[in-house]
């Protein structure tokens, strides 16, 4: 869907938008989702979209349908154009006799077909793939790990939420808002897997096993196992750059400015959270201050700038409970802590 700007919109511009049309009218998980997710960003509009949405509820269109009269009409005027010029002679005419049944074989010959497309058809609709979606979502300090519609496996990072779709072409999408590992299962054929971030990164699976992290002003693709392609959108122009990674590969995609860069990895270190890992090369209070932010919404506050020049390397266990991490990141960088609703202020320790 091309960008628009529905800040500015007004609620003639909402009834008259096409896609808001389809949301209201013919909801979907693809277009609920992206709704959704626009007015979580944009509260100061709901009185707008509200006033839009009861606008085009309130409109109703009727749909023509033949009684039964028109019906037989119908049907006699077809039977009588199907017999025109056919049986002009008298009924006893052999020659017509043999006439009407030459025709009559015809016209027995269309229904059989129509009746084999009909019952092939209703065969079809009976048997026919059924598109399949699938979501998940984890609150602030908390992981998830859970299989797909398609048994590929997902580990869904803290404050994180994913939609999956199946359609009858078996292409699987996946809408991710936060963090998530995945583990693609191979269905055969040309089944694609796409994974989009609201960034408009869009990247599609050729290998199995990748990590995508959307949170915060960055958007990073790290493949463990396999090989992937990411279509990273230009703020410039309509044109995307497609990029390919292999095993060990990295993009980090900055949503503020359009720029990337794809880089070597340290797979085994940006993947660890999915063992309940937090693995430190050079890790700073600056990142401890990051990951608390993704994983539990806490603020860190440092009031010592020369703190956040320390560094330290080594591993320690990830803890989905925000009291646990600071006691932890406390003993690792030497420092005290107090909180003070969802900010932590962070002094040197005695």
């Amino acid at each position: 869907m091309e960008e628009k700007a529905y800040h500015l919109y007004t609620t003639r511009d909402f009834v008259l938008d096409e896609y808001f049309q389809q949301w209201v009218l013919h909801p979907d998980v693809k277009n609920t989702w992206f709704w959704e997710k626009w007015m979580q960003e944009h509260p100061e509009k709901r009185a707008v979209v509200q006033s839009a949405v009861d606008l085009i509820r309130s409109i109703h269109f009727e749909q023509y349908t033949l009684s039964a009269t028109e019906k037989t009409v119908l049907w006699d005027n077809i039977w009588e154009q199907m017999a025109a010029g056919e049986d002009t002679a008298p009924a006893a005419s052999p020659r017509v006799a043999r006439s009407w049944l030459k025709h009559a074989w015809k016209y027995a010959a269309a229904v059989l077909v129509i009746a084999g497309l009909t019952s092939l058809w209703l065969i079809q609709q009976h048997y026919r793939f059924e598109p399949r979606s699938w979501s998940a979502a984890t609150r602030l300090g908390e992981v998830k790990r859970a299989w797909l519609p398609d048994s590929s496996l997902v580990v869904l990072n803290a404050g994180s939420r994913l939609l999956y779709t199946e359609n009858e072409s078996h292409l699987r999408e996946v809408w991710l808002d936060g963090e998530a590992y995945f583990h693609v299962r191979h269905t055969g054929g040309n089944n694609r897997f796409i994974v989009h971030t609201y960034d408009k990164l869009s990247v599609e699976v050729l290998g199995t096993q990748f990590n995508v992290n959307s949170f915060g002003d960055k958007t990073t693709v790290v493949l463990e196992k396999g090989e992937i392609s990411l279509e990273v959108p230009s703020p410039r122009s309509q044109k995307e750059t497609r990029l390919f990674l292999q095993p060990g590969e990295m993009v980090s995609y900055n949503k503020t400015d359009g720029s990337f860069a794809k880089t070597n990895a340290a797979v085994e270190r940006l993947t660890a959270w999915t063992n309940g890992r937090l693995l430190m090369d050079n890790y700073t209070l600056a990142d401890a201050a990051s990951l608390m932010l993704q994983l539990f919404g806490k603020k860190l506050v440092v009031a010592d700038s020369q703190l956040l020049r320390y560094q330290v390397s080594g591993s320690m266990p990830l803890s989905y409970n925000a009291d646990t991490m600071m006691t932890q990141f406390g003993r690792v960088f030497g420092v005290q802590h107090h909180q003070k609703n969802e900010t932590i202020y962070i002094r040197k320790g005695k």
